[in-house]
């Protein structure tokens, strides 16, 4: 055991992963130093602790609680920073997996499930230590700033209060864990868990006010979630009813952990076999086309397309259609990202036509719009895929040896994948149509349609772009997380991002979000979807192209 620790150390060590962990809380410090007053995902009363959520930095409170905005501000980055142990650890195990150093142990009569406990509380020990540690020097920050020296009740609060949120992080990572065991995918294990924080910011935070009137199964799936623990020992909400809640939630989560971790390390090697067989049998089938037809314009995207239908990709996409058709009907009398702008336009996501003052059209094409929110998860699942497929089958280098260009596979890639992705919405947008009824305007119809297409695929072409970049699905995904994430979080706290901070205005409308917002307040903003989306597009591709050129000379 003490040997298999030493292992997984230097391992560790020397991993690229922890590089980038680290580097990532240095510029996390970084803007922790240089930001003023910050309320990220902030609902209830700010002056007092047990009566609002979220995450402060320098929340300016009443006179003798300077002790309570400490605390406060040294744990107000946790609503990003979970994003780099969840990465780190990540990373690690599926390192592990393609890497097969884990069937080397086999070969020599190791264990897998000893090989895999010692990493998760390796890696996992080392995040929570590097969180800390984070948290501490934030602490030091605010009291060097606030200019006073913490009292030993502000000291062993913040104490209790980093134990906590490390107790949540730790459960959270073994999940993340178990799911890339089980998935042999780290960008869709990053995609997976990242959903469940996001989720319980629109679960919870958005509906703080009116949480407990909401349904049973929607406070459920809110306290399913571990943002609903962060962001109230963040804001000091912290009741004994709450503890004996997250006490609760921990051992689900481990138990959920361990058994699907324990399930994948047992998988029967028939499966792994199969896998294997079919991988080949569709290289060689791309093979045989490529050797038959002739090189030509067309032969890179329909091979793409091919091998991409060959994928489990459209099984996927059809299950997360029903679950996005669910959401718009079931999904009653909640206004999700619900806010006013400056020139009183009220957007957001209304699910279930839920938007306010409407007729039965509006209500109608509400209800189509309201899954723009659940879209990346969409664009996701086609670029890690095909990146994946295209990374692991040798897709370029084939291409090549066949006389295409790797320019010409660059592109003939993408127009598979965005005729891919824009028919699944396509077909998604029309029957969410026809069971609504919005099908009886058209032309309104399908203006919002080629609206929302074009920001779909503006979402695509920059997540598709990191990936080639980067040659790595995992930033691609992160990427696409960060930046939807970062959004959300701009349009919910500040509704006039402009008004704000250029820094604000920039980061807001150089994302989807704020155009998603719009049309599903039922605005046609015309120009600026079809401008951000031919932009982006343009420019993400142009930006490929031109390392895609130099690669192929090189």
């Amino acid at each position: 055991m003490l040997m298999q620790a030493e292992a997984e150390g230097i391992k560790l060590f020397y991993a690229k992963a922890k590089l980038w962990a680290v580097l990532g809380f240095v510029l996390m410090l970084l803007w922790f130093v240089s930001s003023g007053t910050m309320y990220f995902m902030v609902a209830g009363d700010l002056l007092e602790p047990l009566a609002s959520i979220g995450f402060f930095k320098d929340v300016p409170m009443a006179s003798g609680q300077s002790g309570l905005q400490l605390v406060r501000s040294s744990q107000s980055m946790t609503v990003f920073s979970w994003l780099i142990p969840l990465n780190l650890c990540v990373a690690q195990f599926a390192e592990e997996r393609r890497a097969r150093t884990d069937e080397l142990l086999v070969s020599h009569g190791g264990r897998l499930v000893a090989l895999y406990r010692t990493k998760f509380w390796m890696v996992c020990s080392v995040s929570l230590l590097l969180q800390l540690a984070f948290y501490g020097i934030c602490f030091v920050i605010t009291a060097i700033q606030m200019g006073m020296a913490p009292a030993p009740g502000s000291i062993l609060l913040f104490c209790m209060v980093s134990m906590a949120n490390l107790l949540v992080l730790g459960a959270f990572l073994a999940l993340a864990a178990a799911v890339t065991l089980w998935l042999k995918n780290h960008a869709a294990a990053v995609l997976a868990t990242s959903i469940l924080p996001l989720a319980g910011v629109l679960l919870y935070q958005v509906n703080y006010e009116e949480f407990a009137e909401q349904p049973l199964v929607m406070q459920l799936a809110a306290k399913a979630m571990p943002t609903y623990y962060w962001s109230r020992l963040c804001a000091l909400n912290i009741t004994p009813q709450f503890c004996g809640e997250m006490v609760v939630w921990m051992i689900p989560t481990l138990a959920v952990g361990a058994g699907l971790g324990w399930s994948a390390l047992h998988r029967p090697e028939t499966e792994k076999r199969h896998r294997t067989g079919k991988a080949h049998r569709i290289l060689w089938k791309m093979e045989r086309s490529a050797v038959r037809k002739k090189t030509h314009r067309a032969s890179s995207f329909s091979s793409s397309l091919y091998a991409l239908c060959c994928t489990r990709l459209p099984g996927f996409l059809a299950l997360f259609g029903a679950l996005c058709i669910a959401f718009a009907l079931e999904v009653k009398d909640s206004q999700i990202v619900d806010i006013t702008w400056v020139d009183g336009r009220r957007v957001g996501i209304f699910p279930g036509g839920s938007l306010p003052a409407g007729d039965v059209a509006d209500t109608a094409l509400g209800t189509v719009l309201s899954v723009g929110i659940l879209i990346w998860i969409a664009v996701i699942l086609v670029a890690v895929t095909a990146f994946r497929q295209r990374k692991t089958a040798g897709a370029a280098r084939l291409g090549v040896a066949h006389g295409v260009g790797l320019v010409r596979h660059t592109v003939g890639s993408f127009a598979a994948d965005t005729v891919l992705l824009q028919g699944w919405y396509a077909m998604l947008y029309v029957l969410l149509g026809v069971i609504t009824g919005a099908i009886s305007q058209p032309v309104r119809m399908a203006s919002f349609w080629m609206q929302s297409a074009w920001i779909l695929q503006a979402s695509y072409a920059m997540i598709w772009m990191i990936c080639q970049l980067c040659r790595s699905e995992l930033a691609g995904a992160t990427f696409c997380f960060v930046v939807t994430l970062a959004g959300v979080i701009v349009s919910v706290s500040a509704p006039d991002p402009a008004a704000v901070s250029f820094l604000s205005a920039l980061v807001f409308y150089a994302t989807p979000m704020p155009y998603w917002l719009a049309l599903g307040g039922g605005h046609s903003i015309l120009c600026q979807a079809v401008g951000y989306g031919v932009g982006v597009t343009a420019l993400c591709l142009a930006a490929t192209l031109t390392v895609a050129a130099a690669r192929d000379v090189e």
